[in-house]
């Protein structure tokens, strides 16, 4: 799914719908291209999240955030139609291996996206996870990295980039944070509590796309 420039995702990381739900309102699942299920909302409300997501969107791209660690555990959320789900760079080989295989069985075009967590992958475990037919990589800015987004996460993702992954970026992303990734293609911007949080989230999210074009010339 390549883009000219990064479409725009929302992770709805709140315990409930009606959180979610007043996040949504007022034209922000208009503005955002994918719907993020967050951890969160999973452990708050289910899968019946996804369900409910699917039945009000159907054809938004819905992303569903169970960091898998198993397989059954991807297996049990593909019946579920997200559009993509993702897998924790530290499971085990055959973990994102045996989801993808799932996904191609379903015939439903889902994909697998392996998020990185306070891990620099190596090339090794780039090409393993291209060889599955798994292309696309989650950046997570790490945790223990001090500061906002600065130039070693733009090599970073370059990097990531370059080894030919599709990549999405995430991790507190602000509105000026995207200055940092202007250029880089990558495919989608994950931004959760600069939404959230916001006075009118739908309102933050077209000016964050508004940034994403001018950048994306």
């Amino acid at each position: 799914m390549p883009n000219s420039k990064p479409v725009l995702q929302v992770a709805l990381d709140t315990l409930s719908f009606e959180e979610a739900f007043r996040i949504l309102g007022g034209g922000l699942d208009n503005v955002v291209d994918i719907i993020e299920v967050g951890t969160l909302l999973l452990l708050g409300e289910g899968l019946r999240a996804v369900d409910i997501l699917r039945t009000i969107y159907p054809q938004k791209v819905l992303a569903a955030d169970f960091k898998c660690v198993a397989p059954h555990f991807g297996t049990e959320i593909l019946k579920h139609d997200p559009d993509l789900v993702t897998v924790l760079s530290r499971a085990e080989a055959q973990v994102p291996r045996l989801i993808h295989e799932e996904a191609l069985k379903r015939g439903k075009g889902q994909q697998v996206q392996i998020e990185l967590y306070d891990q620099t992958p190596t090339v090794e475990d780039i090409h393993t996870w291209q060889q599955v037919g798994i292309t696309h990589i989650i950046y997570s800015r790490p945790r223990s990295r001090p500061g906002s987004w600065g130039a070693e996460d733009r090599e970073e993702i370059k990097t990531l980039c370059d080894l030919g992954m599709q990549v999405t970026a995430t991790g507190g992303v602000t509105y000026e944070d995207v200055d940092v990734l202007a250029g880089l293609p990558i495919f989608a911007i994950i931004c959760g509590r600069s939404m959230r949080n916001a006075p009118d989230p739908a309102a933050e999210a077209r000016r964050i796309k508004q940034k994403i074009a001018s950048l994306w010339k």
